[in-house]
C-alpha cells in the first residue's frame, strides 16, 4: 500500500468554505451537522483514492458521526441553522479555489456532487455505517461523548475493499 501523503496547507475550514461557496452557487443550504459529514466524506474519498490527507486536523468519533473539533468550534454559532455565506470570508473565488491542487479539487468535487443532495440525517446514517468511525467508538454508548480519533489506517482499511 502506498504511503499516505500530507497536504498540510489545507484545513478542514478551507474545505468547508469551498463547499459552502459551491452550495451557495447551487442554491443549497448547509447546516453545521451536514457540513461536518460532507467534510469527512471528502476526507475519506481523498485518502482512499489519492492516498493524501485532505487536511491536517484530527477527526473525532462523536455520537452523531465524525467531527473535526476546530471546524465544530467555528460553526457552532450557527446551531442547527444554515451556515451563512459570510463564513466564506475570502477576497475572491479564485483565492479560495487556488488553495486546492487540481487533483484534490477534482476529488472533493466528486464527494460534494455525490452527497450534497442528501439531508444531514441521511449523511449521519451513512457515516454511522463507517467502519473507522465504529472502531473509534468501540464499547461506547450511542450518546456517549468521545474525542477518540478516527485513524487514517482504519479509514483506508474500511474503504479499500
Amino acid at each position: 500500500m502506498p504511503a499516505v501523503q500530507k497536504t498540510p496547507k489545507l484545513s478542514a475550514s478551507d474545505v468547508a468554505k469551498y463547499f459552502l461557496y459551491r452550495s451557495t452557487v447551487d442554491g443549497d443550504l448547509i447546516t453545521p451537522l451536514k457540513m461536518q459529514k460532507l467534510v469527512y466524506l471528502a476526507y475519506v474519498k481523498t485518502l482512499v483514492e489519492r492516498r493524501k490527507k485532505l487536511f491536517k486536523e484530527r477527526i473525532e468519533a462523536w455520537p452523531m458521526g465524525p467531527v473535526v473539533r476546530q471546524l465544530y468550534e467555528e460553526l457552532q454559532k450557527y446551531g442547527s441553522s444554515p451556515i451563512e455565506e459570510g463564513y466564506i470570508d475570502v477576497k475572491s473565488v479564485e483565492e479560495l479555489e487556488g488553495k486546492f491542487p487540481k487533483d484534490i479539487k477534482q476529488t472533493i468535487d466528486g464527494a460534494y456532487e455525490k452527497f450534497i443532495t442528501k439531508s444531514a440525517f441521511e449523511l449521519v446514517s451513512l457515516v454511522h455505517e463507517d467502519e473507522a468511525w465504529k472502531k473509534a467508538r468501540h464499547n461506547l454508548a450511542p450518546d456517549e461523548p468521545s474525542n477518540n480519533e478516527i485513524l487514517d489506517e482504519d479509514i483506508i482499511a474500511g474503504h479499500s475493499s
